[in-house]
């Protein structure tokens, strides 16, 4: 009776849906936030950097003034073994599953308790040491980090919604295949770096930020299932880093806010809305609300001039689609990945999700 019923219990643990683990990610990550917020007052203890007086340019502020061996060794061993530890689930995975089900499998449960896992450890990291990575490296790095997932996005999902107001463009499919083999493990680095990268602290922007990264970790967890393709949720996911970057910007007290607010807002307008099934009064209406709000900002609150804010992002994004598409083929046609042929449009590709 006792195995008959641990038996059952296992099956119906199995049977879990995708989709459901997903949403209930929602949940926890907001329970999670939650929990920072109880941790600010705790971490008014520690005493932060100050910026030296020579420094004109962006400076972390959220790390200790005096940190020891084991405030770094904790979060530079959290952030190595936690890095490991998803890209083993994830080769695992590409060895061993070849079709997308709506059900999870073992890997997929592995993924999500290391993930989680390794979310507690970094709060009491942060309770008890406070120090994330940051304290070693400069910030421009986590910066890139994110930029190289989003431009990855853009090139991978081309082929669905198309890179400029819904137009695609031609890259070889055997670069489409080469990015659903690889894009897992350059996603899971990117994320877990910025994870670890950042002491849990309650600042609204740090909070979105975590919230961004712990839907990441849970939608990259979700590998060969139907929900790790769900547009609707690698939307949010690809959407919110508006919000976090702004309110990031927003609290070092610089204009650098317009520049993500409006660069951000220029690639959901010419890019990421046309993924949505939006009817296309829908486009037009939030295009004119677009250009409203950037003639209102740069005629009334800004300078003319400073316009090229605007287009700042966008331009690093594009630009580094086709960079790297340009490295690519150049490495593929060196080392004979391919020829002079394009493979045959009628040749069916594997499905390319973008986390």
């Amino acid at each position: 009776m006792l195995n008959t019923s641990f038996l059952r219990g296992i099956a119906r643990w199995r049977a879990w849906k995708d989709t459901a683990v997903m949403n209930y990610g929602i949940i926890l990550s907001i329970i999670i936030c939650l929990g920072i917020i109880a941790l600010g007052g705790w971490l008014t203890q520690f005493e932060l950097a100050a910026p030296p007086l020579e420094d004109v340019g962006f400076f972390y502020e959220w790390k200790l003034a005096n940190p020891d061996i084991l405030s770094r060794l904790t979060a530079w061993l959290g952030f190595a073994v936690h890095n490991l530890l998803i890209w083993g689930t994830i080769y695992y995975a590409q060895k061993h599953y070849k079709k997308y089900t709506d059900t999870l499998r073992p890997a997929n449960w592995i993924a999500l308790a290391i993930n989680s896992v390794f979310i507690v450890l970094h709060y009491f990291q942060t309770m008890f040491f406070y120090d994330g990575i940051a304290q070693d490296i400069p910030s421009w790095t986590a910066q890139f980090t994110v930029i190289m997932m989003l431009f990855v996005i853009l090139a991978m999902e081309n082929r669905r919604r198309g890179l400029f107001f819904g137009r695609k463009i031609n890259f070889r499919k055997e670069f489409y295949r080469w990015m659903a083999e690889y894009h897992g493990y350059a996603f899971s680095f990117a994320v877990i770096y910025t994870f670890w990268f950042h002491p849990m602290i309650p600042t609204l922007g740090h909070l979105l930020g975590f919230v961004q990264v712990i839907l990441v970790m849970i939608q990259g967890s979700m590998m060969f299932t139907r929900g790790h393709l769900n547009k609707k949720w690698t939307f949010l996911i690809e959407v919110l880093v508006l919000p976090h970057a702004a309110l990031v910007a927003l609290n070092q007290g610089t204009g650098i806010v317009y520049m993500f607010l409006f660069g951000f807002m220029t690639m959901f307008i010419v890019t990421q809305m046309h993924g949505l099934g939006l009817k296309a009064w829908v486009r037009y209406l939030f295009g004119a609300g677009f250009v409203i709000s950037v003639l209102i900002t740069y005629l009334i609150f800004r300078q003319p001039y400073q316009v090229n804010e605007v287009i700042r992002i966008p331009m690093i994004e594009y630009g580094m689609v086709f960079i790297m598409y340009g490295a690519w083929w150049l490495f593929a046609r060196l080392t004979g990945k391919i020829g002079g042929a394009r493979i045959p449009d009628n040749q069916p590709a594997p499905e390319i999700t973008p986390a």
